[in-house]
């Protein structure tokens, strides 16, 4: 018997790429594989930490160029506009907290390590390391810091205008760290 997630997000489907150059977004890339790839778009200016290092000021232009010819399963969560710092400043924020780490390493970091140094210090969400991606958009939930999530490359996985958030262990994620950095370093 499979069990169902009970990790999902209600998804819009009229997407404005427009939107995406104002605000502060969750982008999930790869979002129904084990585990996802999380980073922050800030005011069109995406930023993530990857297992290559540190990826820094991509324009939205071209991360959804990417996502269109490699067909990338991706969520854009809208965070709820913060009452007080401006947007430069958390884009600087963000930018600080991934280059806290060199990259992504098994028992070090992973994508969602330098987001959740950013949600503590914007959004008062309490760090837990070894709290996953499903886990922790579970908790925006709960606090209603999310406003809208777009999908792009995801109807075939819609049912009921929900995405089902992959469920993974904290163990199967530092093999696939490992695995990956592996792959990586040995092309």
């Amino acid at each position: 018997m499979i069990t169902k997630s009970p990790y999902t997000l209600p998804v819009v489907s009229d997407f404005n790429p427009e939107l995406l150059y104002k605000n502060t977004w969750l982008v999930i890339l790869h979002a129904s594989r084990t585990p996802p790839h999380i980073g922050l778009l800030i005011n069109g200016n995406y930023n993530s930490l990857t297992i290559k290092g540190h990826e820094l000021n991509v324009d939205v232009k071209v991360l959804l160029k990417t996502i269109q010819q490699k067909k990338i399963e991706s969520l854009f969560i809208q965070l709820k506009k913060h009452p007080v710092f401006s947007s430069e400043y958390q884009k600087e924020m963000c930018q600080y907290f991934i280059q806290q780490y060199t990259q992504v390493k098994a028992n070090e970091a992973s994508c969602l390590s330098p987001i959740k140094l950013f949600l503590q210090e914007f959004y008062a969400i309490q760090e837990n390391k070894q709290e996953l991606l499903f886990e922790l958009i579970e908790r925006l939930k709960q606090n209603q810091y999310l406003t809208v999530t777009f999908g792009l490359n995801v109807d075939d996985k819609i049912e009921e205008q929900e995405f089902t958030l992959p469920m993974y262990t904290n163990e199967k994620l530092q093999e696939i760290i490992k695995t990956e950095r592996a792959n990586y370093y040995k092309e």
